[in-house]
């Protein structure tokens, strides 16, 4: 927040407005903050709509009743505040209603670009630096090692959850081995539908409050949308190059249910972080990528073991 920024009552002229403006150098001049006698803010005119008639005084040009924010909110919501009412300058007021400062337009950029950059690492599973996330590449290697580590160790050890499930039909490897030639590619397409919803899922919390029941819904229509996409393109593959209409039934309906599965997984799980107060970033690709591999691999081979053996 800076304090330094221009003022104006109601009753001003415009012409007066652009008189006091000269000749002074404010910490953020893009907007012009109405006030009444007693300091309270009434309303904002942009610098590019001041230049009107000068005779009308500047309360008849200025946005009445203009959203404002407290010293302790957080810069994220600010940020987003600004974005949604295409604000060039958020106005800083105190529980009174009363005037203290802005958050200029410069101000805006460098959190949103701080809060883009500390999600991607959480996406990442990467523990937040006490110094931001701009430091990460010049802390210590120890240090990056440390803080990368933990989740990867989660996702190692939940990797287990595969093996089992891949232990547990040993028999269907044994009866047809072409049938574990499409693990990589399911694994693949699980991972990066999930990845793509997380992503989505992780920005669209943190821009704003979201009714979950609807985006779940939608992601479900746009995971079976994608599967069933991904799932024809793949059942032509494999019957293309194997010629086994079983087995490539098989992987289609395995791609479309993984496809469906990740989607919402990835979706839902960073919600759920949220509901339990923790970042929704946090954690969220390492975790859904083992939440996937396994609920897109169990179906896969539930499927082939079904309609082959």
């Amino acid at each position: 927040m800076v304090h330094h920024i221009p003022r104006a009552m109601p009753s001003t002229p415009i012409s007066d407005v652009i008189d006091t403006l000269q000749g002074q150098r404010f910490d953020c001049a893009d907007t012009i903050f109405v006030t009444d006698s007693l300091g309270h803010l009434e309303g904002i005119v942009r610098i590019n709509d001041l230049f009107a008639d000068g005779k009308r005084p500047i309360g008849e040009i200025m946005e009445p009743e203009h959203e404002a924010v407290l010293p302790e909110d957080d810069q994220e919501a600010i940020a987003v505040l600004a974005m949604r009412l295409k604000m060039i300058a958020v106005p800083v007021v105190d529980h009174d209603g009363r005037l203290i400062g802005a958050v200029p337009p410069e101000a805006l950029f460098r959190i949103l670009r701080h809060e883009h950059m500390e999600d991607l690492q959480r996406l990442a599973g990467i523990e937040p630096h006490e110094h931001g996330p701009d430091v990460a590449l010049d802390a210590p290697i120890f240090d990056r090692y440390r803080r990368r580590l933990p989740w990867l160790l989660v996702g190692l050890l939940a990797s287990s959850v595969i093996t089992l499930v891949m232990t547990g039909f040993e028999e269907t490897l044994a009866a047809n081995v072409a049938v574990a030639f499409f693990v990589p590619a399911l694994v693949y397409i699980a991972g990066a539908i999930g990845s793509q919803a997380v992503s989505v899922a992780v920005r669209g919390l943190a821009a704003d409050h979201v009714v979950i029941g609807d985006l779940i819904r939608d992601e479900f229509v746009v995971g079976v949308a994608i599967g069933a996409s991904l799932g024809v393109v793949a059942f032509i593959a494999v019957y293309v190059v194997f010629g086994n209409g079983v087995l490539a039934l098989a992987v289609g309906l395995a791609v479309l249910g993984g496809g469906t599965v990740s989607a919402v997984v990835g979706f839902g799980l960073p919600w759920l972080f949220q509901q339990f107060g923790a970042d929704p970033a946090m954690g969220s690709g390492p975790i859904c990528t083992i939440i996937q591999d396994v609920a897109s691999l169990f179906l896969y081979f539930v499927l082939v073991s079904a309609l082959i053996l």
